[in-house]
């Protein structure tokens, strides 16, 4: 009797092996690596250099390879792309999540969530996506001011998935961190808003048609989180813009890439850093950092005030103006030829270990250059 066999799929995987050169301008300590030209039937990939294995991700929907290495100056990696799924798995340095409340009580995990109405923040756990790496969080609020808060880290870990951003009395104990920041009316940290010029005042959004935050990546290497609005109609005009928040391993700084779509051309949006309690606040041509002193909470009997510092470095090219607020420190922007308003934030936090020793300044010296940092091109070039 003869026996037929059903073989489902290729026998053998197909690869691709290919070199590729990155260049800095300087000594880069876990210096985020994004490589584009990815075969597309590629659904893994690993990466060598100086007989090193680099964790890698491969986000495929974005059609982008990520990873952190330390460079000085140039070095060249390996990449060996497969059509088969990847073997090993790497740990994971970041985190993002975002939680559904039921009817029961219970939390849905979700990586999608859509609204027509203003009605989202109150049905997430902790009111909108966050994420992490070892050295700081972010959540965005999903309502009509889209303000990034932040939660500082006391030690180089992953808390969220058990802190749930809001720690018990046990967590902290044992040396959890915590949302270190009241946002109030503010801009937060890096958040894009719209602006009215002759009114001197952020513009929330609350005319639209249709608003989503995703999380698109969530590790091993980095996370992607977006949020989106369409059918907004800003300044008598209807746009749709996209905020994308990008936090890698080995970092607290966030890159945010911005898409206006629509007739935006001429329109003004603006970001900056919140003025907080006791603060001072310090503004180049293109960046700002402010460092305060807050309760980060409105019960100012359980907790203690908090010292923490913020800052934005943004594209010079594109600033029209500096006008502040009431409550924040701002920088008023147009979108360039495609509609882009990409630049960098982030937090620092006086209780993290990282800082012990250093004077208020000069954790803010730190923030600064890290965020500026985050600004610097980083060249990838295929050799092979």
């Amino acid at each position: 009797m003869l026996l037929l066999g059903c073989v489902s799929g290729p026998l053998t995987a197909r690869t691709l092996k290919a070199r590729y050169r990155v260049t800095t301008s300087d000594q880069r300590r876990d210096c985020p690596v994004v490589i584009r030209d990815i075969p597309d039937w590629a659904v893994s990939a690993t990466v060598t250099s100086d007989g090193e294995t680099i964790p890698v991700q491969l986000d495929r929907p974005l059609g982008e390879l990520a990873f952190v290495a330390d460079i000085s100056g140039s070095r060249e990696f390996r990449v060996t792309y497969s059509s088969r799924p990847a073997r090993h798995g790497y740990p994971s340095r970041v985190h993002a999540q975002m939680w559904l409340k039921q009817p029961d009580k219970t939390l849905q995990a979700a990586d999608t969530v859509s609204s027509t109405r203003d009605d989202m923040y109150h049905k997430l756990h902790h009111h909108g996506p966050a994420f992490e790496s070892e050295y700081a969080a972010y959540r965005i609020y999903f309502d009509k001011k889209q303000t990034i808060d932040t939660y500082g880290k006391k030690h180089p870990r992953l808390e969220l998935a058990e802190t749930m951003w809001y720690p018990t009395a046990e967590q902290m104990a044992a040396g959890s961190g915590y949302d270190n920041l009241r946002v109030f009316g503010s801009v937060g940290v890096g958040t894009l808003k719209g602006w009215d010029a002759s009114k001197r005042k952020m513009i929330h959004i609350t005319d639209f048609a249709r608003r989503e935050a995703r999380i698109l990546a969530r590790g091993p290497v980095r996370t992607v989180v977006e949020m989106r609005v369409e059918g907004w109609r800003y300044c008598g005009r209807e746009i749709a813009m996209t905020s994308r928040y990008i936090l890698y391993a080995g970092h607290g700084e966030v890159q945010v890439e911005n898409r206006i779509e629509g007739d935006f051309r001429g329109l003004l949006f603006t970001t900056g850093v919140m003025k907080m309690a006791e603060h001072r606040v310090e503004r180049g041509e293109d960046w700002a950092a402010a460092w305060g002193r807050d309760f980060p909470e409105n019960d100012t009997l359980k907790w203690a005030r908090e010292s923490v510092g913020l800052a934005v470095a943004l594209p010079a090219a594109q600033i029209v103006s500096r006008q502040d607020d009431r409550t924040s420190c701002l920088f008023q922007l147009t979108p360039d030829a495609q509609g882009r308003i990409d630049y960098a934030m982030g937090m620092c936090w006086r209780r993290s270990e990282w800082f012990d020793g250093l004077s208020d300044e000069e954790c803010l010296r730190r923030l600064e250059a890290s965020v500026a940092e985050a600004r610097k091109p980083v060249a990838v070039e295929r050799v092979r």
